[in-house]
């Protein structure tokens, strides 16, 4: 139960901050109003504003569900990891879920900081949406950037590299192995993991853009 706590204290720090400092429907609103080539009648603006305020209601435990599908799909990965090592003897699922919550909270941060920094900007709602702190696309124009790269330069950031080393770190001290080991495990089933899930995003973008 103590992990599941800590998921929902995540879910809840992300939706105060984001309640407290980010208007979303304003940035919506700006971005509408200033699409001369789209004119969108008021009705239909306002029909998608009161969507927005409903499901706003449950954003938290919308957030709540979405970390705890990552969590235990990370779990899923490692153990995938500590099988094909055969170390997988004596795990259970439970431990690896755990270490995942743990190192989910670097992602929350960065959801923070996002928010934190959005909050403080000018960003449109595609901006925004765009914008993911200290990542490669941050850096630089997405206007001469193809939509395809959007996702794998947005996944390329300061706060992902952190992400695996804590989960490296958790890894070891849940396990009892030593960190070159646990280094091996969640390197190599991340990184599987990962680029299968990129192909997947960019097949998916490919089709539908």
């Amino acid at each position: 139960m103590r992990v599941f706590g800590l998921l929902a204290f995540y879910a809840i720090c992300l939706f105060v901050v984001g309640f407290l400092m980010l208007d979303t429907e304003a940035m919506l609103v700006s971005e509408l109003a200033h699409q001369v080539e789209i004119e969108i009648p008021e009705n239909v603006l306002l029909d998608m504003l009161e969507e927005m305020r409903y499901w706003s209601k449950f954003s938290a435990l919308l957030t709540l569900v979405l970390l705890t599908i990552k969590c235990f799909l990370m779990a899923l990965v490692l153990y995938a990891g500590l099988f094909f090592a055969n170390r997988h003897q004596g795990v259970k699922l439970g431990r690896l879920f755990k270490v995942a919550v743990y190192a989910e909270s670097i992602i929350v941060i960065a959801g923070m900081v996002k928010v934190v920094i959005g909050a403080f900007s000018d960003f449109t709602y595609t901006e925004f949406s765009l914008f993911y702190p200290l990542s490669v696309l941050s850096f630089l124009d997405p206007e001469a950037i193809q939509p395809l790269w959007y996702y794998p330069l947005q996944l390329l950031n300061v706060f992902e590299i952190i992400y695996i080393f804590l989960l490296i770190y958790f890894f070891s001290q849940e396990i009892e192995i030593k960190k070159a080991e646990s280094s091996k495990v969640v390197l190599g089933s991340y990184l599987f993991s990962m680029s299968f899930w990129l192909i997947l995003i960019l097949f998916l973008t490919l089709n539908f853009t």
